[in-house]
C-alpha cells in the first residue's frame, strides 16, 4: 500500500518526555513529505499549543486540534472545522466542579480559563506552553462557546470521573481520558477518527492510505479509521488491542520506526 497521509498526536507520541521531537522522528517525517505523503498532527491540544511543532515541521496541510473539534488550515489560517460544547453541560460541569473543588478548564479558540492559579493550571502551563486565564469564578466565561472543557486531577480520580460523566453525557458530549490526569469534554461529532476522515475527504485520500499513531484512548477512534492504526509502544493494553501495529515507544523514536519500515521502506538512522 502506497499511504499518502500520516495523522500522528503529539503528546507521548510524536513528542519525547521532554515535549520535544527528536531527530530521528524530524528526519522520518522530512523524507515522507518529501515523497509526496501528507503529514499533519492530530491532538488534543488547542491549535496555539501545537503551532510551534507544526512549525517546525513545516505542516501546511489542515491540522487535528482540540480532539477533531477543531480543523485548521496552517498557511491560510483558515478554520475549516469548529465543534463547540452547548452551553448546558457547560454550565453543568462549572456547578459540579465548584461542588466537587474540582480544577476545569474551559478553551475557546486559542484561550483558555481557569477559576483559580494552582499546581493543576501551573503543570498544564508548562506542558502546553500556552499561559491561561484566572478568572475567579468561571461562570464569567460561561456564555462562551467553549471548544473543550478538561479537568486536571489525580489518576484515580479522573477514573472515578471518567465513570461518571461517561455513562452521565452519553449520546450528548465525547468524555476520554487522553492522559491519566486528563479528562476532556468536546462535542458528540468531535473525535480524532471523525475529523481525520473529514480531512481525508478533503483531501480526496481513501482511508486505506491513511497512517494514523498515537497512545491514548482519544487515538482510538483514529486508529481504528486509519488503513494503518498504530499505538505507540508505551500505549495502555487496551489501545494496543486496537491497533493494526504497535511501534516503539515514543522515548525510542516509535513514530520514526512506523514511517520508516512502512512509508520509506529502510532505516535512516537515529
Amino acid at each position: 500500500m502506497a499511504y499518502k497521509l500520516i495523522a500522528v498526536d503529539l503528546d507521548d507520541s510524536l513528542l519525547g518526555t521532554d515535549l520535544k521531537i527528536s531527530d530521528r522522528n524530524k528526519k522520518a517525517l522530512s523524507k515522507a513529505a518529501e515523497k509526496g505523503v501528507k503529514i499533519t498532527i492530530a491532538t488534543g491540544r488547542m491549535y496555539k499549543s501545537a503551532l510551534p511543532y507544526i512549525k517546525e515541521l513545516g505542516i501546511e496541510v489542515p491540522v487535528l486540534a482540540y480532539q477533531g473539534a477543531y480543523i485548521k488550515e496552517p498557511g491560510t489560517g483558515r478554520t475549516l472545522v469548529r465543534k463547540e460544547v452547548p452551553r448546558e453541560y457547560v454550565l453543568s460541569l462549572i456547578e459540579d466542579c465548584k461542588k466537587d473543588n474540582l480544577h476545569l478548564q474551559i478553551y475557546t479558540e486559542d484561550t483558555y480559563y481557569f477559576a483559580q492559579d494552582n499546581e493543576y493550571s501551573r503543570f498544564y502551563e508548562n506542558q502546553s506552553g500556552v499561559k491561561g486565564m484566572e478568572v475567579g469564578d468561571l461562570m464569567q466565561v460561561a456564555d462562551c462557546e467553549p471548544i473543550k472543557l478538561l479537568i486536571i486531577d489525580r489518576p484515580e480520580t479522573i477514573s472515578a470521573l471518567y465513570s461518571k460523566y461517561n455513562e452521565a453525557f452519553s449520546g450528548r458530549l465525547q468524555t476520554v481520558v487522553s492522559r491519566p490526569i486528563y479528562l476532556e469534554f468536546t462535542h458528540i461529532e468531535a473525535t480524532k477518527g471523525r475529523a481525520l476522515e473529514q480531512l481525508a475527504t478533503m483531501l480526496g485520500i481513501e482511508r486505506e492510505a491513511v497512517i494514523a499513531i498515537g497512545d491514548s484512548y482519544n487515538d482510538i477512534s483514529m486508529i481504528e479509521y486509519a488503513g494503518l492504526g498504530v499505538a505507540m509502544g508505551n500505549s495502555p493494553e487496551d489501545v494496543k488491542e486496537k491497533a493494526d501495529y504497535v511501534t516503539s515507544t515514543n522515548a525510542e523514536d516509535g513514530v520514526a520506526e512506523i514511517i520508516e519500515k512502512f512509508v520509506l521502506g529502510d532505516v535512516i538512522g537515529k
